[in-house]
């Protein structure tokens, strides 16, 4: 891959460029009109034809899709005159002295344009700068696109501005390729350079929301109506917001000291707004982008950050934004209209839109934008901006297809016959298909067989106990083996949902209207499977909740609970019939499973009475190591391996009264710790590994209060560590022992 960075490999993808089909169409029509620039006197430089000719019909580049109207500025004498004084002016030889004059120059030719128009004109003074100073400018006119190439070739830097960008890009280019010769010819293949490199090397022709035609001649690329982002999220502030938001990166911050500017300027924001309003800035506007932790503007909200002006987002908004550019054109072929008129036609344009939230926030944006005018009460009209930016829009807006109203069946389950009789499957033929590698008795799996299906409609099992003993595991590979016996699979028919902390009610589950997008459900994956569950009354779904006492259970899965007890729907939402595509509510689906494991720790809640009412609980506490499939499948000596054996029996037998024993998950990791410590230290020695691994992974979870039972647990733990020659660990065991003889408590961690 090609680094711009690197000089030799900027010179070699130039050579090659140059070598490979130049653009001598475009390099003819500029060669010629750098010449006739150059032999222009002052009087013909101050001619109304040759302003004509720089400002409108200059081939450097293309003005860019939005052209701001000069004409008034262009029949002004003096206008024309201080421009053409100004050009013939000789450049300083010193670089920070030309970087001062062509930056005054810049400068004071915007301050004169703006007298004219209301909209800063910067493609088109960038593109005559490149006419009267080809040696210092390249053919890249529009700002966001200089910016990205200037990155490509220097890496990021801070905010610069226009005419330091174009200076950097040149002197980057003089300094591998050597200064360009001072014919026509020379300075206009030199100031394409830049550009070939972007189109070649830099801009990503499937991201990009414009194609270049051919060089100079820019066009828009619309997306399909069900690729583009549902509506814009309104923002408080607007463009002040963008803009602050951009500013404040600009340097590189990391995304904490932004999300504390962003509370500074919102402070009624809830964190999740917050949140959303940064989502809004990286993904919807894109004007700051994220690497790691570092926070910096985009090339595009540099440009905006330059320009003051919204227009690098125009192209973006135009041909990814649902309705931005139909509202354009409705607006341009009725002449103006209404705000609710407009709303009415944006509601068309997505059905899904059945209030005036989403439709309201897109034309604030368009007013925001300077797109759009009121010219009288609730009357819109397009501006000069708006005009110049619709006739760019030569597709017809797409809508999307009308909502289809899907008919969510009532679930035809029942245990003895129906959508699906879970009766066929036998518990023979269960356990025969969960195999043999499965160390789980086949009591626990008749328990959560019979347990689960035994409802007709309440298919809820909580599996608790040790960690690691299985749990989980059994779980999914019964949910995976009773999908497939009935045609099912475990990508479509199992869902495995870990849960969080601070899970407070139903939204990790069901979604959530986004707080600051009213228009947009979001919707979790999870959401998904309940419909497709929903859906498929024939099949049997299988959710599985890992650790679900996490949280509460009584809150977030609190609609669940209620309605597999009553039978009446789910309720997802309260905002009609449909809701972006969300129904606001569904039959409760009886072919859906519900699995959770919990494990009893003080990390953890207990289970309130309305949960366990309404589930079967299995236990997981008995672990027997004979029934551990992993044996002799390591390269352990057979000696060492019953060795760690008859000391894990030893250690299980002596902890399981007091339930601090282990299960399989750490049977399995002291077995490993053996198994690569014999394998890779030539001094192996059987009980330092096993008393390395025994206090690093059984001990740590010892803790307590004074009793009789504990004492007892802790004593015949520290004989079997004895008798296997544990000293780190017996050791261990003494501290703990009279921590709980002289404090009534004891913990691994002090």
């Amino acid at each position: 891959m090609i680094d711009l960075k690197n000089d030799d490999d900027l010179k070699q993808a130039v050579e090659e460029m140059l070598a490979n089909s130049p653009r001598t169409t475009w390099i003819s029509k500029l060669t010629s009109f750098l010449e006739h620039v150059a032999n222009a006197d002052l009087e013909e430089r101050s001619s109304r034809a040759f302003h004509d000719l720089i400002w409108e019909k200059n081939p450097v580049s293309d003005v860019g899709m939005g052209t701001v109207n000069v004409s008034s500025a262009l029949d002004d004498t003096a206008f024309r005159q201080w421009i053409a004084e100004e050009s013939l002016k000789a450049l300083p030889n010193d670089k920070m002295e030309l970087e001062n004059h062509l930056q005054s120059f810049f400068d004071e030719l915007v301050t004169r344009v703006l007298v004219f128009s209301k909209r800063k004109p910067l493609v088109k003074i960038l593109r005559i700068m490149a006419g009267f100073f080809p040696r210092h400018f390249t053919s890249i006119a529009a700002n966001a696109k200089a910016i990205e190439c200037h990155r490509a070739l220097l890496g990021k830097s801070s905010k610069k501005g226009p005419v330091k960008y174009q200076l950097e890009l040149t002197e980057r280019l003089n300094e591998v390729l050597g200064e360009a010769g001072n014919s026509p010819v020379e300075l206009a293949t030199r100031m394409t350079v830049a550009w070939e490199l972007l189109d070649r090397y830099v801009v990503d022709k499937s991201e990009a929301p414009s194609v270049d035609t051919v060089p100079g001649d820019s066009q828009l690329k619309p997306l399909p109506a069900l690729q583009r982002r549902k509506g814009l999220t309104a923002i408080s502030g607007g463009m002040a917001t963008l803009i602050g938001a951009i500013a404040f990166v600009s340097d590189g911050v990391s995304k904490e000291e932004l999300m504390t500017h962003l509370r500074a300027e919102f402070p009624d924001y809830r964190e999740s707004s917050l949140g959303t309003l940064f989502n809004v800035l990286k993904n919807e506007f894109r004007v700051i982008e994220q690497e790691g932790d570092l926070i910096s503007a985009s090339n595009l909200g540099t440009s905006i950050l330059d320009t003051g002006e919204p227009e690098d987002l125009m192209p973006v908004m135009l041909t990814r934004i649902l309705g931005f550019d139909g509202a354009l054109k409705y607006i341009q072929k009725a002449g103006g209209c209404s705000v609710s008129k407009l709303c009415e036609f944006l509601k068309t344009v997505n059905p899904g839109w059945t209030s005036n939230f989403a439709p309201t926030s897109l034309i604030r944006w368009l007013r925001e934008f300077g797109l759009v005018e009121p010219v009288e009460k609730g009357v819109l009209q397009l501006t000069e901006r708006g005009q110049q930016w619709v006739e760019q829009v030569y597709w017809e807006p797409e809508s999307l297809p009308p909502l289809v109203k899907v008919e969510i069946p009532e679930s035809t389950f029942t245990a003895q016959g129906g959508g699906f009789d879970i009766g066929d499957l036998a518990l023979e033929k269960l356990l025969g298909l969960l195999g043999k590698d499965m160390s789980i008795n086949s009591v626990t799996v008749q328990q959560l067989h019979f347990g689960l299906w035994a409802n007709e409609r309440r298919h809820f099992a909580i599996m608790a106990g040790l960690s690691g003993s299985g749990k989980t595991l059994l779980a999914r590979r019964y949910a995976q083996v009773v999908s497939e016996y009935f045609d099912g699979s475990m990508e479509e028919n199992v869902f495995v949902q870990a849960v969080q902390p601070g899970w407070y009610d139903p939204t990790p589950i069901f979604g959530y209207i986004n707080p600051l997008a009213s228009a947009a459900y979001v919707r979790p994956a999870l959401l998904d499977f309940v419909l497709d569950a929903a859906a498929r009354p024939d099949e049997p779904f299988f959710i599985i909740l890992d650790e679900m006492n996490l949280s509460h259970p009584e809150h977030y899965f609190a609609p669940v609970l209620s309605a597999m007890e009553t039978g009446e729907s789910l309720r997802l939402h309260n905002e009609g019939d449909s809701f972006d595509g969300v129904p606001c509510k569904i039959p409760y689906p009886n072919n859906l499973a519900f699995i959770g494991t919990v494990n009893m720790d003080e990390t953890t809640h207990g289970l309130s009475d309305k949960v366990l009412d309404r589930a079967f609980t299995i236990e997981f506490w008995d672990i027997q190591l004979d029934s551990y499939p992993g044996w002799g499948q390591r390269s352990l000596p057979a000696e060492s391996e019953q060795s760690v054996k008859q000391c894990l029996e030893g250690l299980i037998d002596a902890l399981s009264p007091v339930r601090m024993h282990f299960g399989w998950r750490t049977v399995d990791e002291v077995l490993d710790y053996v198994d690569i410590a014999s394998k890779a230290s030539p001094k192996f020695v059987l009980s330092n590994t096993l008393d390395q691994v025994v206090y690093s992974k059984v001990l740590p979870k010892l803790r307590g209060t004074d009793s009789l039972r504990l004492l007892e647990a802790l004593n015949q733990t520290k004989k079997v560590l004895q008798d296997f020659n544990l000293v780190l660990s017996s050791e261990k065991l003494d501290q703990l022992i009279t921590d709980l003889n002289e404090t009534g408590i004891m913990r691994f961690w002090r």
